[in-house]
Formats: C-alpha cells, structure tokens, sequence
C-alpha cells in the first residue's frame, strides 16, 4: 500500500475509534490549525551550520533586513563564525559579507524544506552566535513541530496502537505550551525547547510517520488542563508495574494529576507495560566500574568531603510510596555518600555509559574476603522517571480497545482533555 493509502486509512481509522470507543459515528476531536510557533533549538554550540534545501531557498540577515543568497537545490552554504559576526561560505567558493546575524534560512515555498547538515526540517532556520559556536534553531508552527516529535517519544507504532499515538500526540501538545507559558510572553534567550530528551525528542520532518501524523491532525489544538490551566504532562517510557509521584524523583511539590497509578492488568498479574523490553532487567557493576563510575560522578550528585573512599557496601536506605529508591547510601572506608531521587540513576552506570534505566530496583551487593565490594548487582523495572503517562503502557491500553481519553485520564488523573482555545 503506498504512503498516502496508509496515511489516509490510519486518519479514517483513528477518527471512528477514539471518539468514544464504544463504536457509532466518528466526530472530530480536535481543530486542524497549526497553532504559535516554537522554537527549537537543534544545536546550542555547533562550530559550523550547513544548510540546504529541497528546493528554492533565501538566507537573509537579520530576519529578513537583507538578502544574503538566494539558493537552489542544489546549494550548499556553510555558515561559520568570525569573532561575533558571521558569514556563509558556498561549497564552490563564495561568501557572504560578514554580519552581526541572526541568519536566517527560509524555503521559497511550503513545498520545501530547509536542511542542517542532512535533515530537513519545516519553517525556518536561525543561526546565531552563541557563548561558544554557533546556535541553530529551527521556528516553526506547534503541530508541524509534534509531527517530529510524536513518532520518535512514542516508537513506530502499528494498526491497533492509534489510540496511543493521539495520547502521545496531546501529552506532547501539553508539554509544550506548558513549557511556552513557563518562559512567558518575551523569553530572554532565542529558543524554547531543546530537540533531545531534556525536553521532547525532535528529528524534523525525516522522523514523521504516517500513523503519528494522523494522531497529531486528529487531536489538532488539543490539551490537557487541570483546574483550567494546561498541565506540564510529563511521560517516561515504561512505568514498570506503577507510576509515581514527582516528589519520589525530584526535589517538587508535585502537581495533583501527577499522582501514582498502577499498570495492572485488573483480574491478572499481568501489567499494561510489560510488553517493554525493559519492563524487567538486570545490570551488573563489577568493582572497578562501579569505582570509576563514582570518580566520574559522585561529587556531581552527593556531598562529598576529600576522597571517595573504597566502597564496602550498597545499602538502599528508603523506599518511596511507588517502591522507588528514594535514598541509597554508597559506604566506603571514609564516609557514607547518599544519593536521592533520580540522581541514583546517573552514578549507577559505567563511566560515559547509559545512566541507570530506573529507581524501581532491588540491589545485590557482593563483597570479597577483604570486606571490599567486588560486584553489584542491580535487578529492576521499568525505563524512565516513571511520573506520568507510562508510553508503553499507552500501547498496552490502546490494544485493549481503551481510548486515547480513558489512557490520558488515567495517566493524569483529575484533567480534561479541552481546546487550547
């Protein structure tokens, strides 16, 4: 079946069964607009920006003051930094006046795209200097944005999976004018989001999908709100058995939609999320990994006067509502070192390695004749913070014929999914 044939039956499929899930007549959910633009920041200190097009293509300065090039397909252009000017450079030879900057790359129509480096991406290119390097940032419409996001957050997903995309697609939509709200109607910096896991995932217009696109378009200008206001709807991948409360991970309040919520399957022992790959698993530090991990970053994470110590033990010291490790205690021949939360996971894990993939973990530590610890074995659930909506458990649910509604008023308990306006 060609692109457009599934595009077009995953859209069909979608509508008829998220309205209400009990079959009937499909309504329309959301508003097809493409709402404010965001900006997102692809590179915050890059020492060039390449860019090219799929099409006909303007550099300008200083967001449209002046045209620097008008390009081709077939153009590249390299914009590099001198001192606090910029300039661009073409892969045959010419170059732009030096300028104070922003550049700015805009397609000659929406037929096409601009590139940096190899990705296309929609709306338009800024480059700007930066600290150190370069800054690249990609303005664009919210939904064009979800369209890159969506897919990468939510995975590939399948025929029998819809309703957890359109859940993805609005936690996404939240996320983002939450963030939006936060920074206020004039930020002091030049972007909004980053394009990596500190926010949202975003890969531009190579990552689309035909099944994400038809979740964002069929919840177009949808939210969830609480008590009126959009909520900051953070997801992590696979809850393991339970979501938790922002508290068990971070130094917050909380908000009350972001309460605990189990994944049981009711009536089984089964979970809604244990079709993750990392729904259970194992990691295992040997002595030297495990002292050069805490080398790396212990002093970032915990108090630590004068050296470390040799590590005699692992000891988890509390357990959170959820059954998290809320403080595990790293006891060495010196001190005894305590880390909280979520930082647990960036000191258990090999130097310049993937932190540790949750805090839902049992240890088994192993110590030698010498009362040193020679191996730790660490046993557990889940991959992510675990607050909010579960994404696997999303599928999970979806393919148990639950809603994109029931799955976000489960996950996010006490809201309402509403119009952004």
């Amino acid at each position: 079946m060609g692109r457009r044939l599934i595009a077009a039956a995953v859209v069909a499929l979608l509508a008829c069964s998220a309205a209400t899930g009990t079959g009937g007549a499909p309504r329309r959910e959301g508003v097809a607009r493409q709402g404010r633009t965001v900006r997102i920041a692809l590179a915050t200190s890059t020492r060039t920006a390449r860019l090219s097009a799929t099409g006909g293509w303007r550099l300008y300065e200083r967001g449209g003051a002046s045209v620097l090039v008008r390009g081709s397909a077939s153009d590249v252009w390299t914009v590099e930094r001198d001192g606090a000017q910029l300039r661009a450079v073409h892969a045959g030879g010419g170059r732009t006046p030096l300028g104070i900057g922003p550049f700015v790359a805009r397609p000659e129509d929406e037929r096409s795209f601009i590139r940096v480096g190899t990705r296309r991406y929609r709306g338009e290119i800024f480059v700007t200097v930066a600290d150190s390097g370069l800054m690249v940032v990609n303005h664009l419409p919210v939904e064009s944005y979800l369209r890159g996001v969506v897919p990468l957050e939510i995975g590939d997903r399948v025929a029998g999976e819809e309703s957890a995309v359109a859940a993805q697609a609005v936690a996404a939509r939240s996320y983002t004018y939450a963030r939006l709200a936060e920074l206020g109607p004039a930020p002091r910096r030049s972007w909004d989001l980053l394009s990596s896991v500190s926010d949202q995932v975003y890969g531009g217009v190579d990552a689309e999908k035909p099944i994400a696109d038809a979740g964002v378009m069929m919840t177009g200008n949808l939210v969830l709100r609480y008590a009126g206001r959009i909520v900051n709807a953070v997801y992590s991948s696979t809850c393991g058995g339970s979501t938790a409360e922002a508290p068990e991970l971070w130094q917050t309040q909380g908000e009350p939609y972001l309460q605990r919520v189990s994944d049981r399957i009711p009536g089984t022992d089964r979970y809604y999320c244990d079709a993750s790959p990392r729904f259970a698993w194992t990691r295992t530090l040997d002595a030297r990994t495990f002292a050069s991990a805490l080398d790396s970053y212990l002093r970032t994470y915990a108090s630590v006067s004068g050296a470390i110590g040799t590590v005699r033990t692992v000891e988890l010291e509390s357990l959170t509502p959820s059954s998290r490790v809320g403080t595990l205690a790293i006891v060495t021949d010196r001190a005894r070192h305590v880390l909280r939360g979520n930082a647990i996971r960036y000191v258990l894990r090999p130097t310049g390695g993937e932190i540790l993939n949750s805090t839902y973990f049992t240890i088994e530590p192993t110590a030698g004749p010498d009362r040193r610890l020679t191996k730790l074995t660490i046993t557990g659930h889940g991959y992510g913070h675990g607050v909010g909506m579960c994404q696997w458990g999303a599928i999970g649910r979806s393919r148990a014929g639950q809603d994109f509604r029931t799955i976000l008023q489960t996950y996010y308990p006490g809201t309402t999914v509403e119009p952004i306006s």
